[in-house]
């Protein structure tokens, strides 16, 4: 029997320490370009002219200014399924109508209320003004305060930028793609994605906030022999290090672009120096070369900003939307229908 083909995906190229979103390194996106334009790159192939970015702006504030959906949460609910029914039951998605990279904008305004509104910010958000821009809808929606610091705040956009995408293989692409072929409805197949982000996958950044949180609360006077006694404590119990290795990078490439702005917010402090310790530390004990990740950094920066740790997966989930988005139209558009998806025969191409 011939070997299956392979198909193309033109979203995100992915190899040994390297991610490239339709033909940008997404490290060179972080930090300088925003949420909204890298959607736009994402699902069209380009960034955004400042008409288009204007006309998205537009898209988003209309997004913003509709009341949550009428559903219910109980905290002890994982916050993915939260969202994803938020996306599920929202009937101002279904009402949309607008281009590809329209309904994707749309949907992360969206979810900025999801969020607000899963943790009892909706009258911080209503308190904005008109003209704010999503920046600063985020930075109310995720934190709950009314103290806007620009610098910050891009920050805070910067690891959701950080997490858009990694390609066709993670378990969220493929359960939206696996939607896709089937034809399911655009808020269905992100749903499906956003649900299995799971504290094994998407998750891990949350668990290393906490991780961080305990070494800097235990650390005396050394930060270093807190990390260690620490990572000694989860490798007697037989728990995994969370933040810590990565099944392609040895070197994530989003992890120094993201140091690099907490630094230059002068948002680091102690958990992000743990965050730079913590290889070294996990060697000298283990013996093993286990480089930190996106996740483990992402966990810092959250701990370091004094947001809740459940924020550094709800960081990666806001990202993620865009990244689906794309996966979705481009399955619908450049794949039959019904398909056996190998995604081991995907190979990215930027034409």
């Amino acid at each position: 029997m011939a070997a299956e083909e392979t198909w193309k995906t033109h979203v995100t190229g992915i190899g040994p320490n390297s991610i490239v979103i339709r033909g940008h390194p997404l490290q060179g996106l972080i930090g300088k370009s925003n949420l909204l334009e890298v959607a736009h790159l994402l699902v069209t192939g380009r960034l955004p002219d400042a008409a288009e970015l204007e006309r998205l702006e537009n898209t988003v504030k209309r997004a913003e200014r509709a009341p949550p959906p009428e559903t219910c949460w109980d905290p002890r609910e994982d916050v993915s399924k939260a969202i994803a029914r938020c996306l599920l039951i929202d009937p101002e998605l279904v009402r949309f109508a607008g281009s590809e990279v329209e309904r994707t904008v749309f949907t992360l305004g969206r979810t900025a209320v999801y969020i607000a509104w899963l943790f009892d910010r909706i009258p911080q958000l209503s308190g904005l003004e008109d003209s704010a821009s999503l920046t600063q809808v985020i930075w109310t929606a995720l934190t709950g305060r009314t103290d806007y610091d620009d610098e910050k705040a891009r920050l805070l956009e910067a690891m959701i930028v950080a997490s858009v995408d990694h390609g066709v293989t993670p378990p969220s692409a493929q359960a939206t793609i696996i939607a896709a072929t089937a034809r399911a409805s655009y808020e269905v197949a992100v749903a499906q994605g956003v649900g299995a982000i799971t504290d094994v996958h998407g998750g891990a950044g949350s668990a290393a906030a906490i991780l961080f949180a305990d070494c800097v609360e235990n650390a005396g006077d050394s930060l270093e022999e807190s990390i260690e006694e620490q990572v000694r404590t989860y490798l007697e119990e037989g728990k995994r290090v969370k933040g810590l290795g990565h099944r392609i990078h040895t070197q994530d490439p989003r992890r120094d672009a993201i140091w690099a702005l907490a630094e230059e917010s002068g948002v680091a402090g102690r958990h992000v120096e743990a965050s730079r310790l913590i290889t070294h530390v996990f060697h000298s004990v283990k013996g093993k070369e286990l480089p930190i990740n996106v996740d483990g950094v992402i966990g810092a920066v959250t701990a370091d900003l004094g947001m809740d740790p459940v924020m550094a997966k709800v960081i990666f989930i806001y990202g993620r939307i865009a990244g689906l988005s794309a996966h979705y139209f481009e399955e619908v558009a450049t794949q039959k229908a019904m398909r056996t998806v190998d995604f081991s025969k995907a190979e990215y191409s930027e034409t």
